[in-house]
This record gives C-alpha cells, sequence and structure tokens, in this order.
C-alpha cells in the first residue's frame, strides 16, 4: 500500500527526472542545477521518512496471536458440541428404551424410581483430569480445522503420537506417570501449538506452521528435556506432516502412529518419521 508521506519525495524526484531530461536536451546549466536540487531534496525525503515496517510486522504478529487464539477458542466449542451430541442420542436412545419397558410392564407395576444423575462440567470433556492437558476429543474435533487452515495459508503442519515408558523390554514395562510429561510437553512446545492425552493414554502433539525437520528438532528437545528430568524413562515417537506425508486428518493419524509402532521396536528412545506416501 502506498505511503502518502512518500508524496512529497516522489514528487520533487519525477520533477528532477524530467528537468535532467530537458537539460540534457536542451544543453542549459540552470536546468541541470534544478535537476540536481530536485533531486537531492528527493533522496533527503526518502531518508528522513519513518520505517513503519517493525510497527506493520507487530501488528500482524498481535493480529496471528488473537487469530489463533479465537481458533482455540472455537475448537474448544466444537470439541463440546460434539459431546454433547453424542450425549444428546444416547438420552433419546435411553428414553426409548424406558419407554418400551414402561409399555411392555403390567399395569399397576410400581416402577423402579429414576437416579437423578448429577451435573457435569463442560470442560471435563476436553480436558483431561490426570495432566490438564486436552483429551482426544478436543484433539479429534480441532486437528481437521487446523490442516484447512494450515490448507489456505500454505503452511506446514505436524502431527506426532508420544509415549513415555518405563522396564523396556521387560515384562513389567507400563507407561511412566502422565503428568510430569504433561508438564514437560507442555512447558517445552509453543502456546499455538496442541498437546492432548489420547484415550490410549499416548500423548498426541500437533505442531502449527511446522515442516518435517522444525518438528523433529522439537522432538529431540521434548526427549532430552525428558532424560534429564525422568530418569529410567524411554521416549518413543512417531510422526507425519503435512503435506509431505498425508492430506487429511485420518492420515496424519494413522501415519503418525504406524510411525510409533515402528519406534517401539527399539528398546531406547527413537523418533521415528512415517514412510507412507500421501497417495495412500
Amino acid at each position: 500500500m502506498f505511503d502518502r508521506r512518500a508524496l512529497p519525495g516522489t514528487i520533487a524526484g519525477f520533477l528532477g527526472l524530467l528537468l535532467a531530461m530537458a537539460a540534457i536536451i536542451t544543453k542549459e546549466p540552470v536546468l541541470v542545477v534544478i535537476a540536481g536540487v530536485l533531486t537531492a531534496i528527493c533522496v533527503v525525503l526518502v531518508l528522513t521518512l519513518p520505517n513503519r515496517a517493525p510497527v506493520r510486522y507487530k501488528e500482524r504478529m498481535d493480529l496471528q496471536e488473537e487469530a489463533d487464539k479465537l481458533a482455540r477458542e472455537n475448537d474448544q466449542m466444537a470439541a463440546r458440541a460434539a459431546k454433547f451430541e453424542a450425549e444428546a442420542i444416547a438420552a433419546r436412545e435411553k428414553l426409548a428404551t424406558a419407554m418400551l419397558a414402561e409399555r411392555s410392564q403390567p399395569v399397576g407395576a410400581d416402577p423402579s424410581p429414576a437416579v437423578p444423575t448429577p451435573p457435569r462440567d463442560p470442560s471435563d470433556d476436553i480436558t483431561d483430569p490426570a495432566t490438564g492437558v486436552f483429551t482426544q476429543v478436543f484433539f479429534d474435533a480441532s486437528l481437521g480445522k487446523r490442516i484447512s487452515a494450515a490448507r489456505r495459508g500454505l503452511r506446514p503442519l505436524t502431527v506426532a503420537m508420544m509415549e513415555v515408558v518405563e522396564k523396556v523390554g521387560e515384562p513389567g514395562m507400563v507407561q511412566t506417570t502422565p503428568k510430569p510429561v504433561a508438564e514437560i510437553l507442555t512447558e517445552t512446545l509453543r502456546e499455538a501449538d496442541t498437546v492432548a492425552r489420547m484415550d490410549s493414554g499416548v500423548f498426541a502433539v500437533l505442531l502449527e506452521d511446522t515442516p518435517e525437520n522444525g518438528a523433529i528438532w522439537t522432538l529431540e528437545r521434548i526427549r532430552r528435556r525428558i532424560s534429564e528430568d525422568l530418569q529410567g524413562c524411554t521416549v518413543r515417537a512417531g510422526m507425519s506432516c503435512y503435506p509431505a506425508y498425508a492430506f487429511d486428518a485420518q492420515q496424519l493419524v494413522d501415519q503418525a502412529l504406524g510411525a510409533l509402532d515402528a519406534a517401539r521396536e527399539w528398546r531406547q528412545d527413537r523418533i521415528e518419521v512415517t514412510t507412507a506416501n500421501p497417495d495412500d
């Protein structure tokens, strides 16, 4: 967009150019002097023009941060809506079953009293109570939208599945306590990234605007932090990237889980990248 404050300098430079051409044609020294003066004025005005690039960059960053915040809030609302819809379907099925049972009872029979259901906090549907990170409900509801946003902005996106286990290679191998792992993930990753704990106990990590090499570096930082803070634990992770390996949400999740299975074949820390084809 043209900055109006540069208009005087532009006019001076244009007039200086015209006078210089006229001086070359007419060979008038006065025109040469005037053209030189106008050129000097143009240079001074351009050099003294304030640079608004840092201000505009900060404005863009603020707008991007606000857009990311609104997107996360929208994802939370979508996850809650999906959960409430499933609960409504289950309630309708339960009501239909109760009505059929009531019709089949003999006339005059005393139906069993209904047990009141305690109220539930909607935030419980999207937040894992053991770790404080998001649940699989939120992750599944937001992943598709994040891919659509990445597609519109022509930006990469990475999904990683990670588990931290103890006693690798032994019959008693178990997943480590999830709370400290979640804290390390939250502290290490950016605010724009998403951490969720899946129903299986595996942690899902969604890295915004992150290609393959950046995702590997991020997961390696997480691995080192866990190795330093949680002694005796083994970190295994699998990852896939949009659009290098997958084009939709289900592909990304399946490929990341497949890469995690490949990492589980090792008895040491391991980060695997999927080798799948996006056209598969």
